[in-house]
């Protein structure tokens, strides 16, 4: 099975539409992928569905992957983002349903890649800022899908270390996006609901 230092030849191999090379992606990364986006929706058929939507857009952007990261980031910010969204329409939905004022929300295309596009060096930036320790077991479980158990035998540490670890570069990542990010954009009222309700 490819490890995470592979990601940049399966890249490669993306550009040039090899369909075995994004299947080994999808196998490599899915299960840790769909983990991430059920913890935000908290629905298994919604949760299912947004997998598929991430890696269909996986294989759309194949040609602008960039090759010096990890697919696994990348994969791992655009479920984020997805799954956001997902949220963002039922808050939206709530709202109007109790008769409020409805949410503003940007339906620019454009607009929404830039934004996307900047959320995904924001999050690069701040996994790239932890410690090398947190940052192994960070890759190995949230990007690579590994058990506590299984990073902790890769990183030669124990299994409650490394899952204090995680919880501690999730917060590092999550503080460091979010302040960098309100710097530069006002995030919007729906936004802020359901990330803090999915702290």
């Amino acid at each position: 099975m490819p490890t995470y230092s592979d990601d940049g030849k399966l890249s490669t191999r993306l550009t040039r539409d090899d369909t075995e090379a994004f299947d080994i992606l999808y196998h490599k990364y899915h299960n840790a992928v769909f983990a991430n986006i059920f913890k935000l929706v908290r629905q298994q058929e919604a949760a299912e569905d947004i997998l598929q939507d991430v890696f269909a857009a996986l294989w759309e952007n194949r040609k602008n992957i960039d090759r010096e990261k990890s697919v696994g980031g990348w994969l791992f910010v655009v479920s984020y983002n997805k799954a956001i969204k997902f949220l963002n329409r039922a808050v939206r939905e709530k709202i109007l349903a109790c008769e409020e004022m409805p949410l503003e929300l940007a339906e620019d295309p454009e607009s929404g890649r830039d934004q996307l596009e900047y959320q995904c060096s924001l999050i690069n930036e701040a996994i790239e800022s932890l410690s090398p320790q947190k940052k192994l077991v960070f890759t190995l479980c949230k990007l690579e899908g590994k058990t506590y158990e299984e990073a902790a035998r890769l990183a030669g540490i124990s299994p409650h270390t490394v899952k204090e670890y995680v919880g501690a570069a999730l917060k590092f990542i999550k503080a460091y996006s979010i302040r960098r990010y309100s710097l530069n954009a006002p995030l919007s009222l729906s936004f802020l609901i359901v990330f803090i309700n999915h702290l």
